[in-house]
């Protein structure tokens, strides 16, 4: 039973949430908002992913058999479309590696020269003219890509799920036309859904937080290549799907992504936990926040889902973006990690948002049906 539960949840996480070819984009769909936001601009398509930044250049991931990368310029204030590359596959989770060098992680892929299960690395020093270089072959294939900071090295989690022997691939990508893998890391049994680095509060430790497989595991990666597990197994969600730290790296926000048993109303499935991290060999629950709303019931199918899903901090502010799935987008405020309190929202009727970030003063959202959407908020803190 337990080998066929997990291979279920696979299935729903690396395909259930595709859409269905051809589903339509309502252009004038209701939207339940905050009256600090203003929608800025639409791009609609099928299959929004995760999203990557550099700079004026957004490079936006999308999934499914017209999936790929679109990329936009943000300049002049209402951002553009100015290429596509397309890559069909399931995933296609992005990040920057360095300015002008784009990587693509996913489960299958059908596009450049050797199609398969991994991560490719695109040339993007002119964003306009995408082209892939390399590529390798992972188990399994990537679920999610981190890129370590200041470095050329990307660590791809596999899914959280068992899947992928549970191993994180750690690769080197400084010569991008040949990309390989130096090392491997097993933190667990089950392995990292998404992992985020960031420097503990002390200021001299860069740690590792692994989200998924029912816990969260931090690391010591002071040596990029050899990760040390100093915590484990301390947070009450279901699924972890994320977990970033407060930007003065005190506290760890955990997004719940409960697609067993999700709700939008203030449940304690499918939402956001908060620890304090201050001595991360011994994180400390001290608070817990969920949206009021929500289209359906706890246990709906995957296409109905709202549960936390991605977010980003606004700057060095205690303010992160939060995406919902059918629960579209909020700013939650943790400066009170005990009472956190959601200062804005944005939720189309047809939403069904994987991915949405502050960057330079827009909230970008990539939504499975909707595709992007740029919002704005009024007197939102960025410093």
């Amino acid at each position: 039973m337990k080998k066929l539960l997990l291979a279920l949840l696979v299935s729903i996480l690396c395909v259930g949430a595709a859409p269905v070819a051809g589903a339509s984009i309502t252009d004038d769909a209701g939207v339940d908002k905050t009256d600090n936001v203003k929608l800025v601009t639409s791009i609609p398509y099928t299959g929004g992913s995760d999203i990557a930044f550099q700079g004026r250049w957004i490079y936006f991931g999308v999934l499914g058999n017209e999936g790929g990368v679109r990329i936009l310029d943000a300049k002049g204030g209402t951002p553009k479309e100015v290429a596509f590359l397309k890559c069909p596959g399931s995933q296609n989770d992005v990040a920057v590696v360095k300015p002008g060098l784009l990587a693509l992680g996913y489960h299958s892929g059908t596009c450049g020269a050797s199609p398969g299960a991994g991560v490719r690395l695109i040339d993007v020093r002119n964003p306009r003219k995408p082209r892939f270089l390399s590529s390798v072959e992972l188990p399994g294939g990537s679920h999610t890509i981190s890129v370590y900071p200041g470095t050329s090295i990307i660590y791809s989690s596999p899914g959280g799920l068992r899947n992928g022997g549970s191993l994180e691939q750690i690769i080197d990508a400084s010569n991008p036309k040949k990309m390989e893998v130096v090392s491997t890391f097993k933190p667990n049994e089950l392995g990292c859904h998404d992992i985020t680095f960031a420097r503990a509060a002390d200021g001299d430790t860069t740690l590792g937080f692994c989200a998924g497989g029912g816990e969260v595991t931090i690391w010591d990666v002071t040596d990029p290549l050899a990760p040390i597990v100093i915590s484990h197994g301390f947070t009450p969600s279901f699924f972890p799907h994320a977990a970033v730290p407060t930007p003065d790296g005190k506290h760890l926000v955990i997004t719940d992504e409960n697609f067993a048993a999700h709700d939008c109303v203030s449940g304690a499935t499918g939402a956001m936990w908060v620890f304090d991290i201050t001595t991360p060999e011994a994180p400390v629950l001290v608070g817990h926040w969920g949206p009021k709303r929500g289209k359906n019931p706890v246990g709906t199918i995957a296409s109905e889902w709202c549960t936390a899903h991605n977010l980003n901090f606004v700057g060095k502010t205690s303010q992160a973006v939060v995406s919902w799935y059918t629960g579209g987008t909020s700013v939650v405020d943790f400066s009170n990690p005990l009472t956190p309190k959601e200062v804005a929202y944005f939720m189309p009727d047809d939403a069904d948002v994987w991915s949405a970030y502050f960057h330079e003063g827009l909230i970008y959202v990539n939504d499975l049906m909707r595709g992007i959407d740029v919002l704005k908020v009024k007197d939102l803190k960025t410093k």
